[in-house]
């Protein structure tokens, strides 16, 4: 494994990651008879943005960026890369469909990852199934997360320089870890960069929707998450 993808790998915090979901859910609800699910769901994804801001101002290459060309990176890159640490979450840190919240209601984790559309289901199932036999690990995980967020074909990016090598440093490592790490799948890491169009038709649904709940007053204003979805359409 190349020192880069050791470095990557190490700077997760997944059990926080979880903790701080679970926290949230039980703090939102306690000593509330009933809750609004689809408001909940909102706050999460909300905090789960926050989170993906956090790990992104402190990461390799990203860092180095100035502020504008961040938000520009992220405002492309954040529905992709919820959905996929929603995938990597269930597929290698057990996280289950649904949990029971503090006031007995039932809370659909699967909403989160699926962005609130349920028909998105099978999909995400689907593309969660090829990333399996593809056995998708967590330093996989990591360097298509950089990939999505460094993502050089971003207009109005005025470091572009520095965006093209970080993506391509990772996209070698990546190559390299999938010929030497699973040399008996065949092309690996084609196949894995196939599955990305994909990922990002769940993220573009489930933003589309997002953004008509809103538009509708169906969702919370003033957070993060509607800040990110207006920005992409303006």
């Amino acid at each position: 494994m190349s020192p880069l993808i050791r470095d990557f790998v190490q700077g997760l915090d997944d059990s926080e990651w979880q903790r701080s979901l679970f926290s949230l859910l039980q703090n939102q609800t306690y000593n509330q008879c009933e809750v609004d699910l689809f408001e909940l769901m909102c706050k999460v994804l909300d905090q789960n943005l926050f989170s993906q801001v956090d790990w992104a101002r402190n990461s390799c290459f990203f860092k180095d960026l100035k502020v504008d060309d961040q938000m520009k990176l992220l405002q492309h890159s954040w529905s992709d890369m919820l959905v996929l640490d929603h995938m990597h979450q269930r597929m290698h840190n057990s996280l289950p469909d649904e949990t029971t919240l503090h006031n007995g209601q039932k809370f659909d984790l699967l909403s989160l990852g699926l962005l609130g559309v349920p028909s998105l289901r099978d999909r995400f199932a689907q593309v969660t199934i090829k990333l399996q036999e593809l056995k998708f690990d967590i330093s996989d995980y990591i360097c298509v997360k950089f990939l999505l967020l460094l993502n050089p074909d971003v207009r109005g990016i005025m470091n572009r320089t520095h965006v093209e090598e970080g993506h391509e440093q990772v996209q070698k490592a990546l190559l390299e870890y999938c010929v030497t790490g699973y040399p008996q799948i065949q092309d690996k890491f084609n196949k894995l960069m196939n599955v990305l169009p994909e990922l990002h038709e769940i993220a573009s649904r489930g933003e589309e929707h997002l953004y008509l709940k809103h538009c509708n007053g169906g969702a919370p204003t003033q957070t993060l998450l509607m800040e990110m979805l207006h920005a992409k359409r303006k």
